[in-house]
Protein backbone atom coordinates (compact mmCIF):
# COMPACT_ATOMS: atom_id res chain seq x y z
CA UNK A 1 0.00 0.00 0.00
CA UNK A 2 1.54 3.44 -1.22
CA UNK A 3 1.08 6.63 1.37
CA UNK A 4 -1.28 8.89 0.77
CA UNK A 5 0.62 12.22 -0.70
CA UNK A 6 0.77 15.10 0.77
CA UNK A 7 1.13 17.14 -2.72
CA UNK A 8 -1.92 19.54 -3.62
CA UNK A 9 -3.94 18.01 -6.65
CA UNK A 10 -2.79 19.32 -9.74
CA UNK A 11 -6.04 21.40 -10.25
CA UNK A 12 -5.44 22.96 -6.88
CA UNK A 13 -1.86 23.96 -7.83
CA UNK A 14 -2.79 25.42 -11.05
CA UNK A 15 -5.42 27.76 -9.49
CA UNK A 16 -2.56 28.52 -6.79
CA UNK A 17 0.16 29.41 -9.89
CA UNK A 18 -2.89 31.56 -11.30
CA UNK A 19 -4.22 33.27 -8.37
CA UNK A 20 -0.06 34.15 -8.07
CA UNK A 21 0.64 35.26 -11.30
CA UNK A 22 -2.89 38.02 -11.78
CA UNK A 23 -1.45 39.07 -8.15
CA UNK A 24 2.12 39.70 -9.64
CA UNK A 25 0.29 41.57 -13.03
CA UNK A 26 -2.02 43.35 -10.89
CA UNK A 27 1.13 44.64 -9.02
CA UNK A 28 3.03 45.63 -12.17
CA UNK A 29 0.01 47.40 -13.58
CA UNK A 30 -0.29 49.50 -10.24
CA UNK A 31 0.24 53.44 -10.31
CA UNK A 32 3.52 54.77 -8.73
CA UNK A 33 3.13 56.55 -5.25
CA UNK A 34 2.73 60.60 -6.52
CA UNK A 35 5.50 62.79 -6.10
CA UNK A 36 5.75 64.74 -2.75
CA UNK A 37 4.87 68.30 -3.09
CA UNK A 38 7.63 70.50 -4.47
CA UNK A 39 8.53 72.81 -1.68
CA UNK A 40 10.07 76.36 -3.13
CA UNK A 41 14.24 75.68 -1.57
CA UNK A 42 14.76 77.93 1.50
CA UNK A 43 16.00 81.80 1.83
CA UNK A 44 19.22 80.96 1.95
CA UNK A 45 19.31 78.39 -1.37
CA UNK A 46 17.60 81.17 -3.08
CA UNK A 47 21.00 83.54 -2.19
CA UNK A 48 22.90 80.49 -3.50
CA UNK A 49 21.04 80.63 -7.26
CA UNK A 50 20.60 84.07 -7.44
CA UNK A 51 24.32 84.53 -7.20
CA UNK A 52 25.01 81.39 -9.16
CA UNK A 53 22.65 83.12 -11.86
CA UNK A 54 24.80 86.31 -11.54
CA UNK A 55 27.90 84.63 -12.50
CA UNK A 56 29.36 85.00 -9.03
CA UNK A 57 31.00 82.10 -6.94
CA UNK A 58 30.05 79.92 -3.59
CA UNK A 59 32.19 79.87 -1.11
CA UNK A 60 32.99 76.26 -0.48
CA UNK A 61 33.37 77.09 3.08
CA UNK A 62 30.91 79.34 3.84
CA UNK A 63 28.15 77.89 1.87
CA UNK A 64 25.21 76.16 3.30
CA UNK A 65 24.39 72.70 2.22
CA UNK A 66 21.42 73.60 0.30
CA UNK A 67 23.30 75.88 -0.97
CA UNK A 68 26.00 73.04 -2.22
CA UNK A 69 23.32 71.22 -3.67
CA UNK A 70 22.54 73.97 -6.21
CA UNK A 71 25.92 72.69 -7.66
CA UNK A 72 25.73 70.08 -10.59
CA UNK A 73 25.66 66.78 -9.18
CA UNK A 74 26.26 67.32 -5.60
CA UNK A 75 23.08 65.95 -3.51
CA UNK A 76 22.33 66.44 0.19
CA UNK A 77 25.55 63.73 1.23
CA UNK A 78 28.22 64.82 -0.43
CA UNK A 79 27.08 68.47 0.45
CA UNK A 80 27.38 67.48 4.09
CA UNK A 81 30.66 65.91 3.36
CA UNK A 82 32.01 68.56 1.80
CA UNK A 83 30.50 70.77 4.92
CA UNK A 84 32.05 68.19 7.35
CA UNK A 85 35.44 68.20 5.86
CA UNK A 86 35.80 72.25 5.57
CA UNK A 87 38.09 74.47 5.80
CA UNK A 88 40.15 74.03 2.31
CA UNK A 89 42.06 76.68 1.42
CA UNK A 90 41.82 75.95 -2.06
CA UNK A 91 38.90 74.87 -3.98
CA UNK A 92 41.17 71.55 -5.40
CA UNK A 93 41.56 70.37 -1.66
CA UNK A 94 37.82 69.14 -2.23
CA UNK A 95 39.29 65.91 -4.02
CA UNK A 96 39.66 65.09 -0.45
CA UNK A 97 36.08 64.39 0.14
CA UNK A 98 34.94 60.69 -0.56
CA UNK A 99 32.84 61.01 -3.85
CA UNK A 100 35.04 63.86 -5.42
CA UNK A 101 37.07 63.37 -7.95
CA UNK A 102 38.98 65.15 -10.63
CA UNK A 103 35.92 64.93 -13.11
CA UNK A 104 33.85 66.79 -10.48
CA UNK A 105 36.30 69.01 -9.69
CA UNK A 106 36.71 70.29 -12.83
CA UNK A 107 32.56 70.48 -12.90
CA UNK A 108 32.43 72.18 -9.88
CA UNK A 109 35.78 74.33 -10.53
CA UNK A 110 33.62 77.21 -12.17
CA UNK A 111 31.21 77.67 -9.39
CA UNK A 112 33.13 77.79 -6.69
CA UNK A 113 35.86 79.55 -4.38
CA UNK A 114 37.90 79.14 -1.63
CA UNK A 115 37.64 82.08 1.31
CA UNK A 116 39.84 81.61 4.30
CA UNK A 117 37.64 81.69 7.27
CA UNK A 118 38.70 83.11 10.93
CA UNK A 119 39.30 81.02 13.65
CA UNK A 120 36.19 82.30 15.19
CA UNK A 121 33.84 81.80 12.27
CA UNK A 122 35.63 78.08 11.74
CA UNK A 123 34.42 76.44 15.26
Amino acid sequence: MTPPSTAAPEPLRALALLTLAMALAALARAPDPPAPPWEPPAAEAREGARALRDGERLDVNGATPAELQLLPRIGPALAARIVAARPFARVEELVRVRGIGAKTLARLRPFLRAERLSESSAR
